[in-house]
């Protein structure tokens, strides 16, 4: 029996479970920024309920309490004490690293499927986890059977995921701009440079410094540069193409929300702008949320929605490409349900489909 008669014989059985049921939620990490979009996500999604939550330092409370912008009296349980809800048809994670090992492995050897907007099963080898988070992974089996979920790029794999590693949000921001021209062999190896500038919310809601309104209400600040641990998790999906090393700089701007990516690469041979924009447009041809434009694009344009911007421009062997992101929504939250919609056979764009909140 093929592979793909198993995955098509699994999407009809998707397909006639969401006929007569609601898929039942559950959210481990829900009192974050990124467990808070998921839950504002749900509340209208047509084919979703969110039914369990946990949130260490909000236990007790209700949504309402912790998000007073959603109607919600859900209360959260202790995510330490390890909730394995046996009424979900899928689970959320939205932990730090290194916290999500042991309620995975229950929930994936259970065959709840589990979506991780965590860094915990980004990474393909123990090792490189070791390196970059320096600690030993806890469930190794589960990251070997992780798919890592940039829906336009993981195909049917998302069907049969035990686990979807959702991808981070720069890198999200970086691979949607920088993977169609290696795909196509277009790009110098090593040439790629990622300027990237994130609103405040991508550093979470813990209170810190950095984040103190004064520090940054009126500037600008590089960090972590050539050291984000990001940069693995990006050369790891980049390497299959011959990529090479990428230079990235991450930079965290005053605004709320949005991610503005700036991605440099030096072509192989000089190549014109309409060549490049074929390019964009025939590798995300039918994807709902990738929508290359004709100027520069910014964050505002997608705030609150599941959408990539792309913009293109090129010179001689020189091109440049702009990404325009939600950190929120496409880097977290939106990314994880439109990973969900395909595992369950539900319409791609189900619950995430609503234009942008702008200005």
């Amino acid at each position: 029996m093929s592979p793909l008669f198993l995955v098509q014989i699994e999407r009809l059985i998707c397909e006639n479970y969401r006929m007569t049921n609601t898929l039942r939620v559950g959210i481990v990490g829900a009192s974050g920024y990124a467990g808070g979009e998921l839950l504002r996500l749900f509340s209208s999604h047509p084919g979703a309920e969110v039914v369990r939550i946990a949130g260490e330092s909000k236990a007790g409370g209700t949504i309402g309490s912790v998000f007073p912008h959603l109607r919600h009296s859900l209360t959260f349980e202790k995510v330490s004490e390890k909730p394995f809800w046996t009424d979900v048809d899928a689970v959320f994670f939205a932990l730090p690293a290194g916290q999500s090992f042991d309620l995975v492995r229950r929930y994936r050897e259970s065959g709840v499927p589990v979506f991780d907007l965590g860094p915990d099963y980004r990474l393909k080898t123990p090792e490189l986890y070791r390196k970059v988070y320096g600690m030993d992974h806890g469930d190794p089996k589960g990251l070997e059977e992780a798919v890592y979920g940039l829906p336009e790029w993981a195909g049917d794999r998302l069907v049969t995921a035990p686990v979807v590693a959702c991808p981070g949000c720069f890198p999200t921001g970086a691979l949607m701009g920088l993977l169609p021209f290696f795909r196509e062999e277009l790009v110098v190896e090593g040439s790629a440079v990622i300027d990237g500038k994130s609103g405040i919310s991508g550093a979470g809601r813990g209170l810190s410094l950095e984040t103190h309104f004064p520090e940054i209400a009126e500037g600008m600040a590089a960090y972590k540069v050539l050291e984000h641990r990001h940069i693995p998790e990006m050369e790891q999906c980049l390497a299959p193409f011959g990529a090479g090393e990428v230079t990235f700089v991450p930079h965290l701007v005053p605004m709320s929300r949005g991610i503005l990516s700036t991605l440099y690469m030096t072509l192989r041979k000089s190549a014109t702008q309409e060549e490049m924009e074929s390019t964009v447009d025939r590798c995300y041809e039918g994807s709902p949320f990738v929508r290359r434009v004709g100027a520069p694009p910014n964050p505002l344009h997608v705030r609150g929605t599941n959408e990539v911007l792309l913009h293109v421009r090129t010179r001689g062997r020189r091109l440049v490409v702009v990404t325009a992101i939600d950190n929120l929504v496409r880097g977290a939250g939106g990314q994880g349900i439109q990973a969900m919609n395909r595992r369950f056979g539900l319409p791609e764009t189900q619950g995430i489909s609503g234009p942008a909140l702008f200005p």
